[in-house]
């Protein structure tokens, strides 16, 4: 089944410089598309002009022309009941592919022709539950998950998935910790090549990062306790912006923090217009300027750096972005939405 997105509409965002100069830009949103009402996309992924969306009930959506066809992609034998909260286009064309879920609900898979599915593993414990996966190549690949009784759950690929080995980090997990299976943004691999992880439920919210050989615990500006903490991560050269809150206190809870990879100091970035917590984030780098997109069931919003405050590209029910910087950004969420947005 193939869908075409129409019907763009052109909107013009002004905001307020910091030195009291009005900035505006152009942003391109696309209408309002169903892709299938029983499939609630969790995750997106882009590589170029390839677009992979997943989510509930099994759905696997795709498009090789930056979301202006969509295809339905035949997903794993007997997969229907997953929440694929998780998905990634790898280096060589490849799929990759994670459900989250208690158990053995949690599980990784791969295709290298669209139609035949390997499952790669699986959870064997009723305490295991996967988060979010990154690929740095077709061969190099991250996973994280919520803590078990041996600590911090961090896996680890050196062959395209086929083996995956547990790490040693040196450092111990707090009770409860974890992290938020909401975007596939909780684990990412910054412009320097250090893996960052945000994490949540624990007492205080941190970023586990691997610099190196090495791993070491930055620890964060948010509130912690269960459900909240660091949701989603992105990296620039110069910063580490880190988006989150809780999902317990909705009202003025979600929040946007740098950390100057530099300095070493966090700075605040503006009042986030959304309540509840930030689920997925994406950066665009366009013109020597930095757009940071968020967004949550509230909507979609953006800051542009050296400005003021955010502003509402959408107030669809968003749960995950992806960004190409020459192509734009493209929004997934609740009840097979997806949305475009360009700059």
């Amino acid at each position: 089944m193939k869908i075409n997105i129409k019907n763009v509409a052109l909107m013009t965002i002004a905001f307020s410089c910091l030195m009291g100069i009005t900035l505006s830009f152009s942003a391109m949103a696309g209408s309002v598309q169903v892709l299938d009402p029983d499939v609630s996309f969790q995750a997106v992924h882009r590589l170029g002009a390839h677009i992979v969306a997943s989510g509930t009930n099994g759905g696997i959506y795709q498009s090789t022309d930056n979301g202006e066809h969509w295809s339905k992609v035949v997903g794993p034998e007997n997969s229907q009941g997953l929440q694929f909260r998780d998905i990634q286009i790898l280096s060589n064309g490849s799929l990759t592919l994670m459900s989250a879920g208690e158990g053995d609900d949690s599980r990784i898979y791969r295709t290298d022709d669209g139609k035949n599915w390997q499952l790669q593993i699986a959870g064997k414990q009723a305490s295991t539950f996967y988060d979010c996966l990154h690929f740095v190549n077709h061969q190099q690949g991250w996973l994280y998950g919520d803590s078990d009784e041996a600590g911090l759950f961090i896996l680890a690929t050196e062959d395209g998935g086929r083996h995956w080995n547990r790490q040693t980090l040196g450092l111990a997990a707090q009770a409860g910790e974890g992290g938020f299976a909401s975007s596939g943004t909780c684990l990412n691999q910054g412009d320097d090549n250090n893996i960052y992880i945000g994490t949540g439920n624990g007492h205080a919210p941190r970023v586990l990062i691997k610099d190196g050989k090495k791993w070491h615990s930055l620890d964060t500006p948010f509130l912690g306790g269960e459900a909240a903490g660091v949701f989603s991560v992105q990296q620039t050269k110069q910063w580490l912006y880190l988006f989150g809150g809780s999902l317990k206190a909705q009202q003025n809870s979600a929040k946007a923090q740098r950390y100057n990879l530099q300095s070493k100091q966090w700075s605040a970035l503006p009042e986030v217009p959304l309540k509840g917590a930030v689920y997925g984030s994406a950066i665009i780098q366009k013109d020597n300027k930095i757009r940071v997109l968020i967004a949550n069931p509230q909507g979609v919003s953006v800051w542009q750096e050296g400005t003021k405050s955010w502003a509402m590209l959408s107030k669809n029910n968003i749960w995950s972005l992806a960004c190409d910087d020459q192509m734009g950004c493209v929004g997934v969420g609740k009840d097979g939405v997806v949305e475009r947005f360009t700059f």
